[in-house]
């Protein structure tokens, strides 16, 4: 076997060594997406949960937001204070920061239909009015989809 053969044969093994280190690397990269993905949808849930757990920490800001909503529903009942304002902006401004996120990253096809349909849509669906009505600041997208939504339901 003279050195041009063992020149071809070594060139052939580090093509290999090359492929191989390739499809390791996809592979890697691959179950490294995965693995973001589930821990964004961690994140995403977490937020979620203290949100909720905000919400219902104390009797009056659920009802300080009840009356918020309830007060869009039916402009003609009054008895919305000034504190019921206060905790209402804040609690919509946490829920509004948590939404125009999912919405984000929805767009950017980082969250699938059916967890943006499930809970962002339903969300804004329930809250969205408050949040307009609270004149809390909003993207010109996540606001144009807040009315798309409203209008749709």
């Amino acid at each position: 076997m003279g050195w041009d053969a063992l020149g071809a044969i070594a060139e052939l093994l580090g093509a290999v060594a090359v492929f191989m280190t390739l499809v390791y690397l996809a592979v890697q990269l691959k179950q490294n997406n995965a693995f973001a993905q589930a821990q964004a949808m961690q994140a995403r849930t977490d937020t979620q949960l203290n949100m909720i757990s905000f919400v219902l920490s104390d009797p009056k800001y659920l009802r300080s937001i009840k009356k918020t909503v309830s007060s869009i529903a039916a402009p003609e009942e009054k008895g919305l204070t000034e504190e019921d304002k206060a905790i209402a902006n804040i609690i919509l401004g946490v829920m509004r920061t948590t939404l125009e996120n999912t919405f984000e990253q929805y767009r950017k096809g980082l969250i699938g239909e059916d967890f943006y349909q499930g809970i962002t849509v339903q969300t804004i669906k329930t809250f969205g009015p408050a949040i307009l009505s609270q004149d809390l600041w909003l993207t010109p997208d996540f606001k144009k989809e807040i009315e798309t939504i409203l209008i749709s339901s």
